[in-house]
């Protein structure tokens, strides 16, 4: 309405009346400029008002999530559950399967170190030299080759397809023979070692006899008296003291206990003792190198502070190698007997190895634990 006032007003205006007219003008362009901003401010409000409606449609959606988004959300998260407890449910429906398949997975873990291990040994003895070894190395370089030998028909057979089949119960039933310790429980282990530690004390007593009938060829009569002595104690259930034993060192680097000139039953004897087979060519030689390999362990634990610093599984382990039972001993008497091993293993050079060959029966004949596994596991 101004603005049509302001328009009359110019055109019934004389031209003489230039400042009615000017101020007029001034007054249309100010009405026309707040004209202006009230529809800008009116189109702006309505975009704002336009967007809030959207922001609201957008969080009622976020809000509501449709039934197709929850379901999909409870199925992964159940297959997640599924996932992490699927042990746990496999144990609980089939027991035994797992106990196997937990057998032969972590036995495989525990094979593979030891291989790589192994390995590691092999290129340090290569480097080194055989004496840089420490007690846990040599006992790996002594069982590992045996380890592959009995393990290598069974991965070799098993990638043949559909021979997994056969090879399984086989493993399973005669872990002994087919598997290695790796694939064995504590429980195995105990029984497995009891069993060749008593296959190898039923030779004892004929090795005892072999060593009885030389007395009477050797030439020193104090040496003979000195022997007698031994085979006594022997005879009465003790066992001779290292000083007794070590006296008559002279005769395991000569006639007659050395190893060329002891006889073949003798040799066959001394192999069983060991737990070595007697189906082997240059059985002299194995023996020998049997010593050596006794001298270099007992060299490696006295290097590394003795006895007393062999973890409990190590000094039994030490204890069985070398001829004596270790079950039910208390760890300060396997202790106490392995240092007189080493005593008389300290005195011995390669000439009167044979002599460290002879402990088992010297130092363990009549041990309480060895004649217990022997007699009255016979009478059971």
């Amino acid at each position: 309405m101004l603005r049509i006032a302001a328009r009359v007003l110019c055109q019934r205006s004389s031209p003489s009346t230039s400042l009615s007219s000017c101020a007029l003008s001034v007054i249309h362009r100010r009405y026309t400029e707040n004209d202006n901003k009230t529809d800008n401010l009116s189109i702006a409000n309505s975009s704002d008002r336009r967007k809030n409606t959207d922001n609201v449609s957008e969080g009622s959606k976020v809000k509501s999530p449709s039934r197709v988004t929850v379901m999909k959300k409870y199925w992964i998260f159940r297959y997640v559950d599924y996932v992490k407890n699927y042990e746990q449910v496999m144990e609980k429906n089939f027991p035994t399967t797992m106990h196997v398949y937990r057998v032969f997975s972590v036995g495989t873990k525990v094979f593979y170190q030891d291989l790589k291990r192994f390995l590691k040994v092999s290129k340090k003895i290569r480097k080194q030299g055989i004496d840089t070894l420490s007690t846990d190395e040599l006992q790996l370089a002594f069982t590992m080759p045996k380890d592959l030998i009995r393990i290598s028909p069974v991965l070799l057979i098993s990638a043949i397809p559909f021979t997994f089949y056969i090879i399984f119960p086989l493993a399973l039933y005669f872990p002994h023979v087919v598997l290695t310790s790796h694939y064995w429980s504590i429980q195995d282990k105990l029984n497995f070692m009891l069993k060749e530690h008593k296959q190898r004390l039923k030779h004892n007593k004929p090795l005892f006899r072999c060593f009885q009938s030389q007395i009477n060829k050797i030439k020193d009569q104090k040496l003979q008296e000195s022997v007698g002595n031994i085979v006594a104690c022997l005879g009465s259930g003790t066992h001779p003291t290292v000083e007794d034993i070590l006296q008559c060192k002279s005769l395991f680097s000569g006639l007659p206990y050395s190893l060329k000139h002891i006889k073949r039953k003798h040799v066959k004897e001394l192999l069983k003792v060991h737990g070595m087979s007697t189906y082997t060519l240059r059985k002299r030689k194995k023996l020998l190198e049997r010593g050596l390999l006794i001298k270099r362990m007992d060299a490696a634990i006295q290097r590394e502070g003795g006895p007393s610093m062999l973890s409990y599984d190590a000094i039994r382990w030490a204890l069985s190698f070398r001829g004596l039972n270790p079950v039910n001993m208390s760890l300060d008497s396997m202790q106490s007997w392995l240092d007189q091993w080493l005593l008389i293993s300290s005195k011995v050079d390669a000439d009167s190895i044979s002599l460290l060959l002879h402990c088992p029966i010297l130092l363990a004949y009549n041990h309480e634990t060895n004649w217990t596994l022997l007699y009255h596991s016979q009478q059971k």
